[in-house]
């Protein structure tokens, strides 16, 4: 596959159809990945079970599950918190903004800045809420289960909750959520999932506007996709599944300097099956698996074998058992296309495997358990 300075919407690609490099991918597996990439679905709702083989069906679903939770919640007041507020007050608050009130003269007219806390209903976790109301709307179908969304939305913004702004990117808001909000956990999620959905140009309606997802974009979703994927796959398997894991270089007799240039090995999927002995170190590539080399035949990218050869060895300890045999694999997106190589050098079976995301979102999934199972069994 290629890569893309940017995915859009194709006018006269067909409905739900996503433009990448020139190629054609249903808009159903771009979100699928963003479903697997989500904490929702690494949470494992059981509510959702299943999904992952309907992702078109996915704005209805979150859209069911936030308008219900958002009529419960209504039933009773809402749940105040103390959030920042700056305003122009006729006496004196919280702290003075000395600058603000200086600057806009505001003393003439009888009026000082201040600054302090104030308890209100309008908290980032209702605005999400409210603006995933707004934001997977116009994605549902059904015309009626819209409407609800919209009537909710409104119902919040009557009792003084705004929406967040996410072209000053509060898309994804920090919560921090405790074990008393359990109840609200996974309703947070789902709204989170469901302005994901609305990729940040604009609504990937199948049929309506145009959207734009970037190369750099892309290639963090996919990668954070793979890695949700085998999170939630493993569970059930012992599987452990880390990204971001830094591998040591193992390097002795460094010259004085060297800490300061030589650069991290970090891996971006790493799975250990402790029960089978059995560890795999997988890096997702956002470009075509084979290039053209110099005999005018397509190989397998050296560049990216080298860089897995090093983390898979670089990994090798005498006192962790699954690193002698641990195995490498690189993870491409592709189209209309399948790879699936591998061989063992110095004891480690490396390797190339490609995902096709032409097709169904079944086998989208069938094709990720198939490309691990040569490592892990």
């Amino acid at each position: 596959m290629t890569s893309s300075s940017a995915w859009t919407t194709a006018e006269d690609g067909g409905p739900g159809v996503v433009i990448a490099g020139g190629v054609e991918i249903p808009l159903r597996n771009v979100w699928l990945l963003l479903l697997y990439a989500s904490e929702f679905y690494q949470s494992g709702p059981e509510a959702f079970d299943g999904i992952e083989e309907y992702p078109e069906k996915l704005p209805e679903l979150l859209a069911e599950l936030l308008v219900a939770s958002t009529e419960d919640r209504l039933k009773r007041p809402l749940t105040p918190a103390f959030a920042s507020t700056s305003r122009d007050l006729s006496r004196v608050r919280g702290t003075i903004d000395t600058l603000r009130t200086e600057s806009h003269q505001l003393l003439s007219r009888g009026l000082v800045a201040c600054r302090f806390e104030e308890l209100t209903v309008d908290t980032a976790r209702n605005r999400m809420i409210r603006t995933a109301l707004d934001s997977v709307a116009p994605l549902c179908t059904a015309e009626e289960l819209s409407r609800r969304c919209r009537a909710q939305s409104l119902r919040l913004g009557s009792l003084g909750v705004g929406v967040l702004n996410l072209r000053a990117g509060e898309r994804d808001p920090q919560l921090r959520l405790t074990r008393n909000d359990a109840r609200d956990r996974s309703v947070l999620l789902a709204a989170k999932l469901a302005l994901q959905l609305a990729l940040p140009s604009g609504y990937m309606t199948p049929g309506h506007g145009r959207g734009n997802l970037s190369e750099r974009q892309f290639r963090h979703l996919f990668e954070r996709a793979v890695a949700g994927f085998f999170t939630a796959h493993g569970r059930g398997r012992g599987w452990k599944v880390q990204r971001g894991r830094k591998v040591d270089w193992k390097a002795s007799e460094a010259t004085v300097g060297l800490a300061a240039v030589l650069p991290h090995m970090v891996t971006e999927v790493w799975i250990d099956h402790p029960a089978t002995g059995r560890r795999l170190i997988l890096d997702t590539k956002f470009t075509a698996a084979l290039s053209s080399s110099k005999f005018a035949r397509e190989t397998l990218r050296s560049g990216h074998l080298l860089e897995l050869y090093a983390f898979v060895r670089a990994q090798e300890s005498p006192t962790d058992p699954l690193a002698a045999g641990a195995g490498g694999l690189l993870l491409y997106p592709a189209v209309n296309g399948t790879l699936m190589e591998s061989f063992v050098t110095a004891g480690h079976r490396l390797g190339a495997a490609t995902v096709d995301l032409s097709l169904s979102s079944v086998e989208v999934r069938d094709q990720l358990i198939t490309a691990v199972r040569p490592y892990l069994g």
